[in-house]
C-alpha cells in the first residue's frame, strides 16, 4: 500500500503541462518557503484565536447545561467577541498574502508527483475554501450585509 502511495506516477499529456515556461518566473524573494511558514504560522494564531473565542460566544448563546458563563466581570463578553472580529479582520491580509506567498507551487512540473502528492493537494481545496468562506461571512456578518440564504451563527459555526 505505502508503494503505491508514493510511487510516481506517469507524465501528463503536453497540454496539461502547461505553465510558466522558464525557469525564475516569480522572481520575488517574497515567495519563500520561510516567508510561507511564519505566515502559516501567523495565520494559524488568528485562525486559533477566532475560534476559541467563536466557542465562547456560541456557548454564551447557547449554554449547555454543565456551563455557567460568570456574570462578572460585565466587560468580559466584549473582549471576547472584539478580539473575535480583530482577529478575524486581521486574518484577510494574512491569508491573501500566504496565497500570493505560496501561488507558485501550482505551477510546478510534474504537477502531481506520486499519489499521496495528489491528495495533499486535494485536500487544501477545502481548507482553503473554508478559510475564505469563514472570512467572507465573517465580513457581510460585521457588515449586517446578509445576501446569502443561510443562517450566519449556525453555518460560521459548523465552517469552523
Amino acid at each position: 500500500m505505502a508503494r503505491m502511495l508514493s510511487g510516481r506516477l506517469p507524465d501528463p499529456p503536453a497540454a496539461v503541462r502547461r505553465g510558466p515556461p522558464w525557469a525564475g518566473a516569480f522572481p520575488s524573494t517574497l515567495h519563500d518557503q520561510r516567508v510561507a511558514s511564519l505566515l502559516g504560522i501567523a495565520l494559524g494564531i488568528t485562525f486559533g484565536t477566532c475560534f476559541l473565542t467563536g466557542l465562547v460566544s456560541h456557548f454564551m448563546q447557547h449554554p449547555p447545561n454543565w456551563l455557567s458563563w460568570p456574570s462578572r466581570p460585565v466587560w468580559l463578553y466584549r473582549v471576547t467577541q472584539g478580539l473575535h472580529v480583530t482577529t478575524g479582520l486581521a486574518s484577510v491580509p494574512l491569508l491573501l498574502v500566504k496565497l500570493w506567498t505560496v501561488y507558485p507551487r501550482l505551477w510546478e512540473r510534474p504537477p502531481v508527483r506520486s499519489v499521496t502528492h495528489a491528495l495533499e493537494r486535494l485536500t487544501l481545496v477545502p481548507l482553503i475554501a473554508g478559510s475564505i468562506f469563514q472570512l467572507a461571512t465573517g465580513i457581510a456578518n460585521i457588515a449586517q450585509w446578509y445576501r446569502f440564504h443561510f443562517f450566519f451563527t449556525v453555518t460560521h459555526y459548523w465552517v469552523a
